[in-house]
């Protein structure tokens, strides 16, 4: 199996190796793929992680798909996700500037001050085959959503020819929402198989677990990210139970859930606004939904 690694770090700002294509990955291959976490720095006990100086760590893409053309779906089985022995939390909110600390993980607890534990809950924040429009719902991207994390399989459209896969911003565990705009950032080592499928006919990315599926809006607010997923959630359920579109929005009106990705927003803008803000959402539907061939009859 081959391995993508973070070494050989960069030589500096201006290595030419910078932005480079990383490799190519075959359909049907399954691969390791290194990420450096957070600022990149070099994090132990101690440490002030705003102080630390970035490794020049090669990061997760972007990668060549072999065989894969503009307008193809591509398949992203996250099989394992392997994370660091530190990383940092954010200590931020409503009523605080934010305060970066260490945060240890040992045999997959995180560990919080004082004697705090939980246990760990890997996810990859940034899943993304390289835009070519301004749809932002459709390449994925910065998204953090905790649906995708070790035995998800996401589903992305190709914008480009060769998809150009980039993956990133790992935690070893995030709340829903990302309130301080940080999980715990952390270094990790992706297993994950890659290939083509005939895909869906929805506008933004797929993801699937084993127990439900979801879709995905990205916008400058809620209420627009939430009809963007609701959109695809009715057009995701027409595809798959072979059903109209008034069955389905009542489906998703009153039984699916609606999950944030990244929910701060302009939080911590202090008042002022980023014309660039955003939030991500998803919605999910169980797989116990089915069809029984037969209406109900009183």
């Amino acid at each position: 199996m081959r391995r993508f690694t973070r070494t050989p770090y960069y030589t500096g700002k201006d290595d030419p190796e910078r932005g480079e294509v990383r490799g190519t990955l075959k359909l049907g291959e399954t691969v390791i793929i290194e990420t450096p976490g957070g600022a990149d720095g070099d994090l132990y006990p101690g440490v002030v992680p705003e102080l630390t100086e970035p490794r020049g760590s090669r990061g997760g893409g972007p990668f060549l798909i072999e065989d894969i053309k503009a307008g193809d779906w591509v398949s992203l089985e996250i099989i394992d996700v392997e994370v660091g022995p530190y990383g940092y939390y954010n200590n931020g909110g409503p009523f605080r500037g934010s305060l970066r600390s260490v945060a240890p993980v040992r045999d997959g607890l995180l560990h919080f001050p004082p004697d705090f534990v939980v246990p760990c809950r890997e996810m990859i924040g940034v899943i993304q085959l390289e835009q070519a429009t301004n749809n932002y719902s459709a390449s994925g991207g910065n998204m953090d959503y905790n649906s995708i994390c070790a035995g998800s399989t996401v589903y992305i459209r190709a914008q480009r020819d060769g998809g150009l896969l980039t993956l990133g911003d790992v935690h070893a565990r995030m709340g829903d929402g990302e309130l301080t705009a940080t999980g715990v950032e952390i270094d990790s080592a992706i297993t994950l198989k890659i290939d083509r499928v005939p895909g869906f006919p929805t506008n933004g990315i797929v993801v699937e677990t084993a127990d439900a599926w979801f879709s995905s809006g990205v916008a400058a607010n809620w209420e627009e990210a939430l009809k963007l997923a609701w959109t695809d959630m009715v057009v995701l359920l027409c595809h798959l139970y072979d059903t109209n579109a008034e069955h389905a929005n009542l489906i998703v009106g009153t039984i699916a859930d609606a999950v944030p990705g990244f929910a701060a927003g302009n939080l911590f803008g202090k008042g002022y606004k980023n014309e660039n803000s955003y939030v991500t959402c998803q919605l999910s539907v169980t797989k116990e939904l089915r069809r029984t061939g037969e209406p109900f009859k009183p």
